[in-house]
């Protein structure tokens, strides 16, 4: 069943009609200029004044830096367009196919990303095309849907299309209105998702304002030096974003309640760019710099390009080139020690213990985000003979884990290790006189990776993730093998687990795989 979101209809991908349509300018000749000549003069003044009010950035001489994002404020013209101008001038001259925009949504609340559902974004200047492969593939995931209405009033995207236009032409968008996100870990999932589809010809541009201060916005965190104290928590919030600091953006944001409109755009971007990217303030203004604006309220507005060693050539294979993690004797044991003493704790006690409790020393691979499966068996009785049990002389007894990369690895096994225990719904909750036949299996994944057949899913080397209209299941690497399943057989069991029909993989489904590195404990 479709979902809602505040009365709006939010429909899975797959069971949506192809990609139609033009979402028409909504706030052409009110923010903007409507007139198609006059407005690509405006532009162009824009960029003239850019040229000479922009900090300039020095380019890298081997020619392994690329423009990888831009974050653009969205305020009306007359307020905005000079700080826009420099962002875009900084990237006029690159090699730019296709932009991904991400920005927030000023009129609906709603969880997760809002898709769009047509084909075309008008513009004054001429219209932009949809990557709608790109849109309808993204639908597939979780936390992304479909909602018309809230593009169609929403201005934050509509306002940086015509400085697209011309800035680079003809190139296809994939327009992203990003909501409320409760977590970090679902920061980092959409992050994730987006990774698997940037690639090396695309530029991202996040549309956001800063700080809204004053009565009209209700935020007034201090009274006297005004202009001093805006840019003071200005500059706090570039400070995190140009060390790529989400942690420390999210914390700022919740000790000082800031205003800012893009928050979660700004920070998917920060979980989304690569550790080589370096920030730059190109500009910064305020509405107060405009003679429009009252003395009693203020925006603030930022130009901030991040360059660095270009997004992969193949994003949909990038993730395939990386290895399974590769864990040190220490770290194995240091992770089974971790799940095993918060399984008896959590089983006897109802806690989850603190990794020092146990003298676990946490290396930074443990400290680094991955995916992980912790699966419980029941050792069968006559087998103690064995120094490694195979997977055939036990009975499965839990087995719950997190396909995305989201989570620290020590906390994801933790957190896993009791949802596998107590919370897997095939089976009872765990109990204490259990424990000493009980088994631990840690499963530790590569980020999956979306393939465009099932035929290039190879059993026994890949997880499987299968997904249609709203409904995903998945198996880990090792679950065919052990049943005796051909490829087939393995896809009706998982639409089976997801609540299809077993056929439904041969049309309409897509597949994402990953890899697992097993770590077990001995009998």
């Amino acid at each position: 069943m479709p979902g809602t979101l505040s009365g709006f209809p939010i429909m899975p991908s797959q069971a949506h009609a192809p990609l139609t349509g033009i979402r028409h300018p909504r706030y052409a000749g009110s923010w903007y200029e409507a007139d198609s000549t006059k407005l690509a003069l405006e532009i162009e003044e824009y960029f003239r004044q850019a040229a000479k009010t922009r900090k300039t950035v020095s380019e890298d001489s081997t020619g392994d830096r690329s423009k990888l994002a831009l974050i653009v404020p969205h305020a009306g013209y007359l307020f905005s367009g000079s700080t826009a101008a420099c962002a875009y001038l900084s990237a006029k001259d690159s090699k730019i196919k296709r932009v991904f925009l991400l920005g927030p949504s000023h009129h609906v609340p709603f969880n997760g990303v809002v898709l769009p559902d047509v084909q075309f974004f008008g513009t004054p200047l001429g219209d932009l095309e949809v990557d709608t492969q790109t849109i309808a593939a993204l639908g597939n995931y979780p936390l992304f849907r479909f909602a018309r209405q809230v593009h169609d009033i929403e201005h934050c995207l509509e306002l940086q299309l015509p400085f697209v236009r011309q800035t680079f032409g003809q190139v296809k968008i994939v327009p992203l209105l990003i909501g409320q996100l409760s977590c970090e870990e679902e920061i980092r999932l959409v992050a994730e998702i987006l990774k698997g589809h940037i690639g090396r010809e695309d530029l991202v541009i996040v549309s956001s304002d800063f700080t809204h201060f004053g009565p009209r916005y209700g935020y007034e965190p201090f009274k006297g030096n005004i202009r001093e104290g805006i840019s003071h928590l200005d500059m706090q919030a570039f400070s995190h974003m140009a060390k790529l600091d989400l942690e420390g953006f999210v914390d700022f944001a919740a000790r000082t309640q800031a205003t800012i409109c893009g928050f979660f755009p700004c920070a998917v971007l920060l979980s989304l760019l690569p550790g080589s990217a370096e920030a730059t303030l190109l500009r910064y203004s305020t509405s107060q710099d405009t003679s429009a604006e009252d003395k009693d309220n203020s925006v603030s507005y930022m130009a901030i390009e991040f360059a660095g060693k270009p997004w992969p050539e193949n994003p949909t294979q990038a993730s395939a080139a990386q290895e399974v993690i590769q864990l040190s004797e220490k770290d194995k044991k240091a992770l089974l020690t971790l799940a095993r003493a918060t399984l008896e704790s959590y089983v006897k006690e109802g806690r989850v213990p603190q990794p020092n409790e146990h003298g676990i020393i946490l290396e930074e691979t443990l400290k680094s985000c991955f995916g992980a499966f912790v699966t419980l068996y029941k050792k069968v009785a006559g087998d103690r003979q064995q120094t490694r049990s195979s997977r055939a002389d036990k009975e499965l007894r839990g087995c719950i884990g997190s396909i995305w990369p989201v989570k620290p690895l020590y906390r994801a096994v933790a957190e896993n290790a009791v949802a596998a225990c107590s919370r897997d719904y095939r089976f009872k909750p765990v109990k204490a006189d259990e424990l000493a036949h009980i088994e631990i299996e840690i499963s530790i994944l590569t980020p999956p990776r979306r393939v465009s057949s099932y035929l290039e899913i190879e059993l026994g080397r890949d997880g499987i993730i299968l997904s249609k209209h709203d409904r995903q299941s998945v198996f880990l690497p090792f679950v065919p093998l052990e049943f005796g399943w051909d490829l087939a057989q393995t896809l009706s069991q998982l639409c089976l687990k997801a609540g299809l029909r077993p056929d439904d993989w041969l049309e309409g489904a897509s597949f994402d795989v990953f890899q697992a590195q097993s770590v077990e404990e001995s009998s």
